[in-house]
């Protein structure tokens, strides 16, 4: 149903204004166009007198720029199957150069990112048998030629369109032709394709092209309609809450490009077709904004680094959707990074002037809680908003099938105190033998320590590997002001090994977590283990574990079975060519199996922070999953 709703939001789109109108009607000529103009870059300057967080901005901008004029040349080198580091390093080092010109008229920055412009237009290609290094370049070109149009001598905008020509817009037919059979080359626009490459495939086409769009209009009018035809294919994911399927950080890739495609358009046609408007991406702001916790990190579920930080996109949207709370929160985190990193190396830091998060953005509080449906279900918990201490907790469900996924139904993180102390690893070397095969359960991308339920904190029976093909349901949500809690079914997870895998995350009191599992008709001769990966010392003593680091303590007990123990074991893969995971401990219990009969388990284990912040509580009473409320 997803997929037919979303192919007929395409075709409407792709019939709608272009029935009646030219897409190009309403183009505004001359440059800059495409997310810069004339107007907006004098307002940013004169913005920067009165906001010093402005004015830092710009001078970092500036300063990063002159790292870039020091930045080793881009090169045509592969990485495995991939050209992008040097298409992303196109990006940053034109796009920075342009706008420090644009604020200082220093020459040396214009004529640095036309250097590396002319570069790229050299190479043979852009590398297409992995598209996403044309879509880097081409958005890197393409925002060079727009920006620094007036720079560029009509010889040096002559090389530079044809590399355009060239290297990106040459594949616009076959990409977006539906009688095409090369389409099956270009998997970005295949119907049901929901992830990040449709979104920054099709931001690489359209920058091109609109950066063309007065001398090639017959392309750009192309791009324009197979874009409205498929882009929202992609922005369908977002559906029903704004949760993106690939994790925290490749909605921060996704999403971000997506926001160019949208701002793209509106600065060169004066509108989106309505594309920001679709459903579900009308709110994802808020997702990320739950997604991160109070220490700064993310639940970074899927191929995905735990770490995020500010994002030009969040405030585009949080400005679109009239978020004033996201706003703040985009300015927090641009705050911190600017103070944290004198020369950040954000690709995307020119873009921070054009959506710039504005003084006092105030409004009212978000909820504590969170319950995300879509492809990747996510239920997230917090005792507080703008306490860096504060406890933050969530478990994951949803397909196993998703773009970047791993097999983590049921895992859950925890932060709190400032600390860490439920981890996700992320992703592993993207070019390990078979990292992308993943067809079956015996494929080898599903060996991976890191990819596995093996390095996640969920539970499992015996040895298994969770089913590629599980679609775990978030089957119950609540959210009071001293209780929270998510049910998560895991039983398609593992469909051999038991009539019923049931996880139930709750928040107590606002002050511990309690992870509680329960096994219906487990199947003779199976165990159970219960498992959290952590970065902290652990020391156990029989059914409890306390765990410490940086000064601060948490206390994991085993509430039930009275059978189960706690063991600890450094969270090494099994093989040298992994991730190795240094100062990682695996803290687990195992429930023995039962030989010659099925049996039902329940594991409870609850999760205290410990200190003078947490209140000390009598341990809970512990309820059937089916009656928390």
């Amino acid at each position: 149903m997803r997929l037919s709703l979303c192919l007929l939001i395409g075709s409407v789109f792709a019939a709608g204004l272009a029935a009646t109108e030219d897409s190009l009607a309403t183009l505004r000529r001359g440059h800059p166009r495409l997310l810069l103009t004339a107007e907006s870059l004098q307002a940013a300057i004169e913005a920067a007198h009165s906001d010093p967080l402005r004015a830092k901005l710009h001078g970092q901008i500036i300063r990063a720029a002159e790292a870039q004029l020091k930045a080793a040349p881009i090169r045509y080198v592969l990485v495995g199957p991939r050209m992008l580091d040097q298409s992303r390093s196109a990006l940053a080092q034109i796009t920075t150069c342009a706008m420090a010109y644009r604020f200082t008229g220093e020459s040396r920055f214009a004529d640095h990112a036309r250097d590396v412009m002319l570069t790229a237009a050299a190479f043979p290609d852009w590398n297409p048998s992995h598209f996403l290094d044309v879509a880097e370049m081409a958005t890197a070109l393409g925002l060079g030629y727009d920006w620094l149009h007036d720079r560029l001598t009509p010889e040096e905008r002559v090389t530079i369109k044809r590399a355009l020509l060239d290297k990106v817009l040459a594949y616009v037919k076959p990409a977006y032709a539906r009688a095409d059979p090369d389409r099956e080359s270009f998997p970005f626009v295949k119907g049901n394709l929901t992830n990040n490459w449709n979104q920054v495939c099709n931001g690489g086409f359209l920058i091109a092209a609109l950066a063309l769009a007065e001398e090639e209009p017959e392309l750009a009018r192309a791009v324009i309609a197979g874009l409205r035809e498929t882009l929202p294919v992609a922005m369908a994911a977002y559906q029903p809450d704004g949760a993106y399927p690939e994790g925290p950080v490749y909605w921060g890739y996704g999403t971000r490009y997506n926001v160019v495609i949208l701002a793209a358009l509106e600065t060169a046609l004066g509108h989106a077709f309505g594309l920001d408007r679709l459903p579900g991406f009308d709110r994802t702001e808020l997702f990320r904004l739950h997604v991160q916790s109070p220490t700064g990190l993310s639940f970074n579920f899927a191929d995905g680094r735990a770490g995020l930080g500010a994002d030009s996109g969040l405030t585009w949207l949080a400005q679109r959707h009239r978020q004033p709370v996201a706003e703040a929160h985009s300015r927090a985190l641009l705050a911190a990074e600017l103070e944290r990193n004198p020369n950040p190396a954000d690709r995307f830091i020119a873009t921070h002037a054009l959506w710039f998060p504005r003084q006092n953005a105030t409004g009212a509080t978000l909820p504590l809680d969170a319950n995300f449906d879509g492809p990747s279900k996510l239920a997230v918990f917090r005792s507080a908003w703008g306490d860096p201490r504060a406890l933050w907790t969530g478990l994951k469900a949803g397909s196993n099938r998703v773009n970047h996924g791993h097999l983590d139904l049921g895992s859950f993180m925890l932060d709190a105190d400032g600390q860490r102390w439920a981890v996700d690893l992320g992703p592993d070397n993207y070019n390990l033998p078979g990292y992308w095969s993943g067809a079956d359960v015996k494929a080898p991308r599903w060996q991976y320590y890191r990819l596995n339920n093996h390095s996640h904190n969920t539970l499992t029976p015996g040895d298994v590997l969770q089913s590629p093909d599980a679609d775990g349901k978030m089957i119950a949500f609540g959210s009071a002001s001293d209780r929270a809690f998510a049910v998560a079914d895991l039983t398609p997870a593992y469909p051999e090994h038991g009539r019923r895998f049931h996880r139930g995350v709750a928040l107590l009191e606002r002050a511990r977590v309690l992870v509680q599992d329960e096994v219906a008709g487990l199947k003779s001769g199976v165990p159970l283990t219960w498992r959290m990966l952590t970065p902290a010392e652990v020391t156990l003593s029989g059914r409890q574990a306390t765990l410490t680091q940086n000064g601060r303590t948490l206390r994991v007990e085993i509430l039930t079975p009275a059978t189960a123990r706690f063991s600890t074991r450094p969270a090494t893969p099994p093989t040298a060519l992994e991730e190795q995971n240094e100062g990682i401990t695996e803290l687990f219990a195992e429930v023995p199996a039962t030989a010659g009969r099925e049996t039902d388990v329940r594991i409870a284990v609850l999760l205290t922070p410990v200190g003078k912040k947490w209140p000390v509580r009598p341990t809970p009473a512990l309820e059937p999953l089916e009656d928390w409320k």
